[in-house]
């Protein structure tokens, strides 16, 4: 059975002496492993260089749509960005987008709404023109709302302490120290009020520290989260961006 679908690589490992192991995000089909046979010979029809991270590459697969792993027919490029690959600070968001996505999506359903979101977020990152220091904060708290764990903002002069734990602010602090506390705390609630406007400005400091407990918050809610290995590049990006 042939399956043709658009695929977004969020890895991909070589296998045998020509071959690679890729793992996508299918517009329909979700979560899907491929292994494209020959694609590391000399004169392969199927270019290794397409399975960058976060490619789009439109796929024809051999396979049932359950089936563990797919034989891959063709394979080609659906859509470049070369606003990002010539960029060094978005190529390194783009990395952390990456790895973001390849530790928390893990879902095999289609979802085509978190599909359309992972594209949409690539398009905004190749099109933004001068500051993008707040997109991986940004899309670290969107992506919340696919995976069932998005943030409840329902900060009050009474609740004004983020626990990371229960998803919400709180009146106190709780007793575990998976918390925020006042000034960040209010920061994050600002951050959550403005996040769908695009109109959010952060200083260096108080957006790397809003990294960092968005990376907590992931640990806490999917067990198998693990730590990123992004940080550093990615801390550059923050401090040197147009603020």
């Amino acid at each position: 059975m042939l399956l043709s679908t658009v695929g977004i690589v969020l890895y991909h490992t070589d296998y045998s002496e020509t071959s690679l192991i890729v793992k996508a995000f299918t517009e329909q089909y979700g979560l899907r492993s491929f292994i494209v046979k020959g694609v590391r010979k000399k004169g392969s029809r199927i270019k290794r260089n397409i399975f960058g991270p976060l490619s789009m590459v439109d796929l024809i697969s051999y396979g049932k749509e359950n089936s563990g792993l797919h034989l891959v027919k063709e394979a080609s490029c659906h859509r470049q960005f070369p606003g990002i690959a010539g960029n060094i600070g978005k190529s390194s968001i783009l990395l952390f987008m990456n790895e973001l996505l390849y530790r928390s999506v893990h879902g095999e359903m289609q979802d085509k709404q978190l599909f359309t979101f992972i594209v949409e977020s690539l398009i905004h990152l190749e099109q933004a023109e001068k500051d993008i220091s707040c997109i991986p904060l940004l899309f670290s708290i969107k992506l919340t709302a696919f995976l069932g764990c998005r943030p409840q903002n329902n900060y009050s002069a009474l609740n004004e302490i983020f626990d990371m734990q229960e998803g919400q602010f709180v009146s106190s602090a709780p007793q575990h120290h998976h918390f925020l506390r006042v000034p960040l705390s209010e920061k994050f609630h600002d951050l959550l009020s403005l996040i769908d406007t695009g109109h959010v400005r952060l200083d260096y400091l108080t957006r790397s520290s809003l990294v960092e407990k968005m990376m907590e918050y992931y640990r806490l809610h999917l067990p198998a989260f693990g730590e990123m290995k992004s940080h550093q590049v990615l801390s550059i990006v923050l401090q040197d961006s147009a603020e």
